[in-house]
C-alpha cells in the first residue's frame, strides 16, 4: 500500500483545479511537480514501464466514477493500479498517461464466513485479517502483491489443490466501467462479467471491491515449512524427486518450491527447496525426508498461517519485495519437470551472472501445487483456461544492477521459455502461460486458451464493457476473432 495516501492528499490538496479535471475532485489529482508523485507512481519493476503525467487518487467510490467520466470524455490514457506488480511488458505501451492510484481503497471487512475487500489491500493485509478469524483461502507466495490483481488473472497458491484459484472463491465484485458507471458482478447479477474477471479482468474495468468466501482453517492454521538447500550437482535428483511426488498427481495439500540461482559471493549455483503441508508436522517430514536424503542442509518448523511469508524461503520471496527495480520475467507452465533441461539452464544461469556480474540477482523459480480442487472445478466456470495445465509453473527473472546488461538479460531469458515451451521439455502441444507471470510476447490463446468458444465469449465481453479499449494495456484480449491467430 502507498501509505499513508490520506497524507499524500492533504499535501495535495493546494493544487486543485488541474487541466479541465472535474472540481469536486481536482485535489485528488496531480502533476510530476507534486513532490510525492514519484511515490505515488512508484511500481514494482522499471523494467518496460509505463509512463505517467498524472496520478488520481480517488478517496471514494463516486470520485473513482467522477473521474473515469471525466477521463473517457477527454479520451485520456489511463492506468489503474493497486498492488503495482504487474510487470509484463505490454505496460510500455502506456505513456504519459494518467495513474489511477487505488490506494484508498484498502480496506478489509470479515463477515462471517466471507471477507470484503478493498483493491488496495496486499495479500499480507488479506491474510492477516482472514487468520484472525480462524479461516483461510487461497493467495499466492508473495505478500507483498496486490490481492484484487492477482485474483484478476486467476489467483495460483499453495493452498489451491485445496480451495482451487482465489478467483474460485470470489462471491460478487464491485467495478467500474470506462465510462464511470459502476456495476455489480455475481452469479446472478451481470453474470457474464463475473464469468470474466475471474482469469481476464483487468480488461473489462477497475474492480474495485469484492466479497470471498473463506474456509475453515486447515490443520487449526498450522502449516509445516521446511527449507532445503543443495549444491548444484544434486539438482538432477531434486527435480526427480519432485516428479516422483507429481506422479500421478500431487497430494492436494503439498506445496512445492524450487529455486535456482547463484551465490552472491561466489557465483556457484545453489538449489533451494521449500515444501510446505498444512498439517501435521510427522506428515510434512515424509515430504521433507525425499529430499533431505540428498541433502543434510535443511530447517523446519511449523507455522501460523499469517506467518508462513515470513518463513518460506525468505531469501527469496521477502527479497523480492522492493519496488522500484527492473524486473524482466518470462514463463511457462509445464506437466513436468525436465531434470537434464533445469540442469542445461542452471548452468547457463552461473555462466551468464559470470559474464555478466551485474545481473546475479537473476533466477529461476519453480512452483508446484496441489491440483485436486483447482481440477475438479468445470472448465468452463470462468475465464481462467489452464485447470489441466497447472502443475509447474516455470518463471525466469532477471533482475540487474546496470541496465547496460538488459538485452543480454532479456535475450536469455527468452530463450529459455523458448526452450522450456517446446512440447518435449514441457509436456504439452501448445503454450500454456499463466497470464499474471506472462511477459507480453505470447500469442493470446497462450494466456487465455486455445478453445475458439473461449476466444469468441471474451471477444464478445471485451466489446461490451471496454468498447474503446481504455483497458488495453495488460493483456488485452482482441476485439475481433481474427486477431486470436
Amino acid at each position: 500500500m502507498l501509505a499513508p495516501v490520506s497524507a499524500l492528499l492533504l499535501l495535495a490538496s493546494a493544487a486543485s483545479g488541474q487541466n479541465g479535471w472535474p472540481g469536486s475532485i481536482a485535489n485528488e489529482v496531480n502533476g510530476p511537480s507534486w513532490p510525492q508523485f514519484a511515490n505515488a507512481t512508484q511500481r514494482w519493476s522499471t523494467y518496460a514501464a509505463p509512463t505517467f503525467n498524472e496520478v488520481f487518487i480517488p478517496r471514494t467510490e463516486a470520485d473513482l466514477s467522477t473521474g473515469l467520466k471525466y477521463l473517457s470524455r477527454a479520451n485520456k490514457t489511463w492506468l489503474a493500479k493497486s498492488g503495482g506488480h504487474g510487470y509484463s511488458v505490454t505496460l510500455e505501451s502506456v505513456q504519459d498517461a494518467v495513474l489511477i492510484n487505488m490506494g484508498n481503497f484498502n480496506r478489509i471487512a470479515m463477515n462471517g464466513s466471507k471477507v470484503t475487500v478493498g483493491t488496495g489491500a496486499t495479500f499480507a493485509e488479506l491474510v492477516d485479517a482472514v487468520a484472525a478469524a480462524g479461516r483461510e483461502l487461497t493467495v499466492g507466495a508473495c505478500p507483498c502483491v496486490g490481492a484484487m490483481g492477482a485474483m484478476l488473472g486467476g489467483g495460483l497458491g499453495r493452498l489451491e489443490g485445496l480451495h482451487g484459484l482465489t478467483s474460485d472463491a470470489l462471491l460478487s465484485a464491485r467495478v467500474a466501467l470506462w465510462d464511470g458507471s459502476i456495476v455489480e458482478a455475481s452469479k446472478k447479477k451481470n453474470a457474464d462479467l463475473f464469468w470474466g474477471i475471474r482469469g481476464a479482468g483487468q480488461n473489462f474495468g477497475i474492480v474495485f471491491e469484492a466479497v470471498f468466501d473463506t474456509y475453515p482453517a486447515t490443520n487449526g492454521g498450522m502449516q509445516y515449512s521446511a527449507d532445503l538447500t543443495f549444491g548444484r550437482d544434486k539438482l538432477e535428483a531434486v527435480v526427480n524427486v519432485t516428479n516422483t511426488l507429481l506422479a500421478p498427481e500431487l497430494d492436494p495439500a503439498l506445496a512445492l518450491a524450487i529455486s535456482l540461482a547463484n551465490d552472491p559471493e561466489t557465483l556457484e549455483p545453489v538449489v533451494t527447496v521449500n515444501i510446505v503441508y498444512p498439517g501435521p508436522p510427522d506428515k510434512g517430514r515424509r515430504f521433507r525426508q525425499l529430499y533431505s536424503a540428498l541433502s543434510s542442509n535443511y530447517t523446519e518448523q511449523m507455522t501460523a498461517w499469517a506467518k508462513l511469508a515470513d518463513v518460506a524461503l525468505p531469501g527469496v520471496v521477502l527479497a523480492g519485495c522492493p519496488k522500484g527495480k527492473p524486473h524482466d520475467q518470462y514463463s511457462i507452465l509445464t506437466e513436468n519437470l525436465s531434470a537434464s533441461a533445469l540442469a542445461s539452464a542452471h548452468d547457463s544461469l552461473s555462466a551468464f551472472a559470470r559474464q555478466h556480474p551485474a545481473a546475479n540477482g537473476s533466477s529461476i523459480f519453480i512452483e508446484t501445487f496441489g491440483q485436486r480442487a483447482l481440477k475438479a472445478i468445470p472448465q468452463d466456470s470462468s475465464a481462467f483456461p489452464h485447470r489441466s495445465y497447472f502443475r509447474n509453473a516455470v518463471v525466469f527473472t532477471m533482475t540487474y544492477t546496470d541496465d547496460a546488461v538488459a538485452e543480454a538479460a532479456d535475450g536469455w531469458a527468452r530463450r529459455m521459455r523458448n526452450t522450456f515451451a517446446q512440447p518435449s521439455v514441457s509436456g504439452y502441444g501448445e503454450w500454456h502461460v499463466y497470464q499474471n507471470y506472462g511477459h507480453g510476447d505470447e500469442p493470446p490463446s497462450a494466456l487465455y486458451g486455445y478453445e475458439g468458444w473461449r476466444h469468441e465469449r471474451l471477444t464478445r465481453l471485451k466489446n461490451r464493457y471496454d468498447p474503446h479499449g481504455f483497458f488495453d494495456g495488460f493483456h488485452a484480449i482482441p476485439r475481433n476473432l481474427a486477431d486470436w491467430s
